[in-house]
């Protein structure tokens, strides 16, 4: 029998992106001491974002280990050499900006004597670079206590042990900010094709809710050997369809649509930033097409729908309710953008198909990548 939900195991820590920016506005106040954000990708830019409104030019520079990067700016702020940081900035606020290398960082920090240099808690938790995310997610032990009925609901749902821990795991770090609840979590098994979960035929009909460049088609294609019936892929941004159909125009049974996927035809405001990630705004500085997928299917059949369409995807499974009442097909659904996803969602798909069985796994040490799987299987 499965334990109830309970919200005594849910932490009520401080938040610890609170404690670190109270540190960082700190060190804002000492103009004289350089600040190194050591990493140049994804989350090197979205805290570029958080320190470019504090007029920081001249004090604020970029570290990285690949050759190819010193010497280079970005905005405006130089990229630096691990050397020139050891001889040249040793005397300087570290914060560690790279998920993937973070203990690495932190390692060869430590071995030149600079790691006291490394502003807490970044060492462990590189959360300066989830200040967006915890923007939408304040409060988050007010909104679980709130909503109790509809986290017990989806806790009871969950079809092994291991998706109710990562459910748990998962809303104590939107509340605590803390990555020691993510980092054992990290599932390495292919993104929304967990093998443990679904089981994939060579007649597949799938459908790729934020085609990207075609990343999730290729681990597609890898997993099912190439052979499928069917793919339906959407992206709206004109650079990355383009790229997608650099590498599949010449497979007619892969069709690109130019739309994002919603509850209707329509257009929708995005707001898009430096560090690649958007979402859906009315003060978007870009509008796109929008369909759904009901509509571009008209009837035909589905058996694989994967959706991560930056907190669109209760409004396009409601764009899908049709089709899913009709067919049944797997889902893989990203449920790490909106407060309630992790359970308005689950909740919405058991209504429409209360067959279905609910798997809830993590693919990375950051807030995103949360997949909620549905299947009959």
């Amino acid at each position: 029998m499965v334990d109830q939900f309970s919200i005594n195991k849910i932490s009520n820590s401080p938040n610890q992106i609170e404690l670190l920016l109270n540190n960082c506005s700190h060190l804002l106040k000492n103009k004289n001491k350089p600040i190194i954000l050591f990493g140049t990708g994804i989350i090197g830019l979205i805290n570029l974002e958080y320190f470019k409104k504090f007029n920081l030019s001249g004090q604020l520079l970029f570290c990285d280990n690949n050759p190819s990067k010193w010497g280079c700016r970005i905005e405006g702020f130089p990229v630096i050499s691990f050397e020139e940081l050891r001889t040249k900035y040793s005397d300087s606020y570290i914060i560690i900006t790279s998920f993937k290398y973070r203990e690495q960082i932190f390692q060869q920090l430590k071995e030149h004597y600079l790691h006291n240099n490394v502003v807490e808690p970044s060492a462990n938790n590189v959360i300066v670079s989830e200040t967006p995310f915890f923007e939408n997610f304040k409060d988050y032990f007010n909104v679980v206590n709130n909503h109790l009925a509809k986290f017990s609901e989806v806790y009871n749902l969950l079809a092994d042990e291991y998706s109710r821990k990562v459910f748990y795991d998962r809303i104590n770090y939107c509340i605590t900010a803390d990555n020691q609840y993510l980092i054992p979590l990290q599932s390495h098994s292919p993104q929304y094709f967990d093998p443990e979960i679904l089981t994939l035929t060579e007649n597949e009909i799938f459908i790729d809710g934020g085609a990207y460049t075609g990343d999730t088609v290729i681990e597609f294609l890898k997993v099912t050997n190439g052979n499928f019936a069917k793919i339906y892929s959407f992206e709206p941004e004109k650079t990355k369809h383009q790229q997608f159909m650099d590498k599949f125009s010449q497979d007619s049974n892969i069709k690109l649509l130019p739309y994002g996927l919603w509850r209707k035809h329509g257009v929708l405001r995005f707001q898009s930033t430096n560090s690649g990630t958007s979402q859906i705004s009315n003060e978007g500085n870009i509008q796109i097409p929008v369909t759904s997928i009901d509509e571009i299917l008209n009837g035909d059949p589905v058996t694989f729908i994967k959706m991560d369409i930056e907190g669109a995807e209760l409004e396009a499974l409601k764009g899908a309710q049709d089709s899913i009442r009709k067919y049944r097909p797997k889902l893989a659904i990203c449920v790490y953008h909106n407060p309630l996803d992790i359970v308005e969602i689950p909740i919405f798909l058991n209504n429409l198909v209360p067959e279905y069985k609910f798997y809830l796994r993590h693919y990375n040490n950051s807030s995103s990548e949360t997949v909620c799987y549905a299947t009959i299987e």
